[in-house]
């Protein structure tokens, strides 16, 4: 069972991702703006964030700045989730690299299922999956 950090704030998908990550085993805590998750970080420790870019209060890549600035939150792997058009993809992914994410997802593209096997295969590379999934 791994740590899961999911920062959404489309309710729907909230509830259709932490279910499926919960039927995984996962433990799954939300965060519904990027304001919001950087609180959170500050108590709780995930071992993956899926982090939406588009967001009140911060955007994912302010939060994703702010992440990798801290050395005890840096190593955490990120995955980013949009759903932006595909010319606002083609150059966030880029900057998206740049900081160390390690997976783009645009949500459209993907079914729930799709997500939480992406964010297994994340958590298995990295090695901060203490059981397998």
């Amino acid at each position: 069972m791994a740590k899961i950090l999911l920062v959404e704030d489309d309710a729907i998908l909230v509830e259709m991702y932490q279910a499926k990550f919960e039927l995984e085993g996962h433990d799954v805590r939300i965060a519904t703006n990027g304001e919001d998750c950087l609180n959170m970080l500050k108590d709780f420790l995930p071992e993956l964030i899926l982090l939406d870019i588009l967001m009140p209060k911060l955007n994912g890549f302010h939060v994703l700045k702010e992440i990798k600035k801290q050395p005890d939150l840096r190593q955490i792997p990120v995955i980013l989730l949009t759903n932006l058009g595909q010319a606002e993809v083609d150059m966030n992914q880029e900057l998206a690299k740049a900081l160390g994410v390690n997976d783009y997802l645009i949500k459209s593209h993907h079914t729930p299922d799709e997500v939480v096997q992406k964010a297994v295969k994340v958590l298995k590379e990295s090695g901060s999956s203490s059981s397998e999934a």
